[in-house]
This record gives structure tokens, sequence and C-alpha cells, in this order.
């Protein structure tokens, strides 16, 4: 009964956060996707502005990320989630009332900060239901609602304008915001933090290298101190977060360029916008679920082999895409490359509680995921730079060959001699 009560609880506490999660992009993609709704009323005249706007969050969540998830396991991860949320859609809420754009600036900075507390914190909070030899279920199915997340802040607005054409751009940065609400509230009021909340025994570490170093790590939570000194004593720690950003300048790269290079490159709309903005993220979805169920079930101690698997098979498929002219093939390729990217990006958060335990989890997660949207506003300058240096589209898709290249270097480096294939823990 204890344990039908445990199971009941650490899958329902999973899949409040990933629906709440599967909305929260609502709050952050959207002054991308509405740039040209509100740019003249703002008087966002150029390019550098709207620019500094769109790379504003990803510069504060950056920042954040490295606090934040200190914060959620110090002062307990289900508050710092909710916090998040609420504060996600009180800024939009502003954002709306915005009458200049040096206003809305401020306050999507302020939005990327506490945008950052929700997915740091989210990794605190599983880290505590979800065991060894298991959690590549719980984060392969968090992570696939956070791929899914993509599609849905573009769907959303698009249906709401498409449905009410003379809707204020405003009221999209409001109605998108009471959808998030619901499902905030429905966290913050039926998920518990930790098994001892509903009088449950935590779940007990089976392997011998968790245990140890999570005792360890106990004792420096007795002792108040923090753990980001352990973290960075580690070199292959270093190198995983150069994994983390490389990741993340690629798909943001991915998701930015594809398009816009057989858009302008070729000169065809080869790929409508719908489709180029929906293929991308399904494939990551469906890859981050696959990828790291596998890595958290099979491969405990030797994920850096399949984040080199991955990156091999990134870096080769990036090389046909200049060549393939096909909308089919290119929708194709374009899953295909998100399904195999993005579950790198699964890994990460396996390896931060790996790291963590259930002690520090979010304070890697959050180091991880500081150098990930470091990667996301280096993608910002990065391409843009090679394209206007080399003057081709050609250009982008070599510098992403490079990085690849360097992910998969990184890979081999954290991967383990010795590759230890175990068996599926059941419930």
């Amino acid at each position: 009964m204890t344990k039908k009560s445990f199971t009941t609880w650490k899958w329902s506490g999973l899949i409040l956060f990933a629906l709440m999660y599967n909305f929260v992009y609502l709050g952050r993609f959207n002054v991308n996707n509405l740039m040209g709704h509100f740019a003249e009323e703002l008087v966002i005249t150029t390019e550098m502005q709207q620019e500094l706007i769109a790379i504003s969050v990803f510069i504060s969540y950056a920042v954040g990320s490295f606090f934040n998830g200190y914060l959620a396991d110090r002062l307990g991860a289900k508050k710092v989630i909710v916090c998040g949320g609420l504060m996600t859609i009180l800024m939009n809420l502003l954002v709306s009332l915005a009458q200049n754009w040096i206003l809305l600036l401020a306050l999507w900075l302020i939005n990327g900060y506490f945008q950052s507390m929700i997915w740091v914190g989210g990794i605190s909070f599983l880290s505590q239901w979800w065991g060894e030899g298991e959690r590549g279920k719980g984060i392969g199915i968090a992570n696939f609602f956070s791929g899914m997340s993509h599609a849905t802040a573009y769907l959303i607005p698009v249906l709401l304008l498409s449905f009410w054409p003379m809707l204020n751009w405003r009221m999209n940065f409001v109605l998108p915001m009471a959808i998030l609400l619901v499902f905030v509230l429905l966290f913050a009021v039926f998920a518990k933090e930790r098994p001892e909340a509903v009088g449950l025994q935590p779940y007990e570490v089976s392997g011998k290298r968790e245990l140890r170093r999570e005792k360890m790590l106990r004792q420096l939570q007795r002792e108040k101190c923090t753990p980001w000194r352990i973290f960075f004593r580690q070199p292959k720690f270093w190198w995983w977060c150069a994994i983390a950003m490389l990741s993340s300048i690629c798909r943001y790269g991915l998701l930015n360029w594809i398009p816009l290079y057989y858009e302008t490159y070729r000169s065809s709309r080869l790929l409508s916008e719908s489709f180029s903005n929906l293929t991308l993220p399904i494939g990551m979805a469906v890859g981050t679920l696959m990828i790291t169920w596998v890595a958290g079930t099979k491969l405990l101690y030797n994920k850096g082999i399949i984040v080199t698997a991955m990156a091999a098979i990134c870096a080769s498929l990036v090389v046909i895409f200049p060549m393939v002219d096909h909308t089919q093939s290119v929708l194709v390729g374009i899953f295909c490359t998100g399904f195999v990217l993005y579950g790198i990006n699964g890994i990460l958060w396996l390896y931060a509680i790996d790291q963590g335990c259930r002690c520090f989890a979010g304070s890697a997660a959050g180091i991880l995921n500081g150098f990930a949207y470091l990667g996301a506003c280096m993608e910002r300058i990065l391409f843009p730079l090679a394209l206007h240096l080399f003057q081709s589209y050609l250009s982008v898709f070599i510098v992403m060959e490079v990085l690849f290249i360097c992910m998969v270097i990184c890979g081999m480096v954290v991967s383990e001699k010795n590759t230890t294939i175990v068996p599926e823990v059941r419930d």
C-alpha cells in the first residue's frame, strides 16, 4: 500500500509539473512571435532594439539559473517553481501595459530571471521522487513536454489571432497567461514536494556510487555549504557545461536558421511557417523522451556515450540540408535532427541529479542551464556574425557542423571506458 501511494504521488507530481511547464514558454517566446505586431506602436524602430529585447530574456535566464537552482535546494523546489510561474504571469501582464520599448526591455529581463526558477526547481523537485534506474523515465517525460512547449508557444498565439484577427497584441500577453495560471495553481495545490510531506519514506538509494555521493553532499547541506565549489572542482563537470552550451547554440540555431535558409538562400517557400515551427519541436519532444528514458534506465554510468553518438548523427544530418530541396526530405531531416539533438538536452538533467543527488540536484541543473542559455545568447550573435563575414548562408551550416564535432569530442571525454548496460527498474 505504501509503495502504491508513493507511485501515485510520484506520477501525479511529474504530470502536474510537466503540464505546467508545457505552457511556460507562452510567457517566453511571445515577444519574439509578436514583435511585428507591437514594434511600431512601442517605437521599436531599429533591428538592434528588437534583437536586444529578444535576447534579454535569455541573458537574465542564464544568470538567474546559476542562483535559482541553489535557491530551490535550500528553500524548497515547490516554492521556487510556483513563485517563478506566478511572477512570469505578472511580468507578462505588465508587458501588456507597456508604453515604450525601454520598459518592455526591463520587464522582459525580470521575466527571464523568474522563468529560470521553474525548470531548475523542477529538477530539484523530481530528484526527490525518481530514484536511480528509473529517473530516465521521469526526466524524459518532463523534457518531452519541454520540447512540445515550443510548439505550444507557437500554436496558441496563432490560433488566437486566427479566431480573433482584430485581437490587440496586448491581449496575446494576457489570455495565454490564464492557461498558465490554471496549471500553476494545480501544481501548487496538488503536487507534494517530497515523500515526507505525505507521510511516506523517501526512496532508498541502491547504487553504491550515488549512496557515497549523497552522504558527502548531506554533510555539506548540514553545514550550509554551497555546492558550486564541489561541482567546479570536477574537470568532467566543465565538459558537461560545454555540452550544455553547444547543444543550446545548435538547438536555437536550427529553430531560427533552417527555415530562414530555405526562404532566403533558395528564394522559395519550401517550408511553410507552420511546418517549420512544428516539425523540429515535435522531433525534439519525441527524441528526448526516448533517448533520456534509455540513458536513465540502461546506461546509468555512461551517458557520455549517448552524447557522442547523438552529436555524431546531428553532424551527419546537418551536412545534408544544403543539398536537399525536396520538402518532405527536409521535414524528415528537421524531425530527425531535433530528435537526436534534444535527446542530449534530456541527458543533461540526468547528469545533474547524478551530481547533486537529492541534496543539490537543482544547483547542478542551475549551472548546466546557465551555460545552456549562455549558448542561446551566443546563437543570436554567432550565426549572424558568420553570415556577415562570409556573405553566405552555407556558413551557418559550416559553423553548426564545427559545433557538433566539438560536442562529439566533449562526449568522448566524459564517456566511461567500460559501459555497463543494466535492466530497467520497474515500479
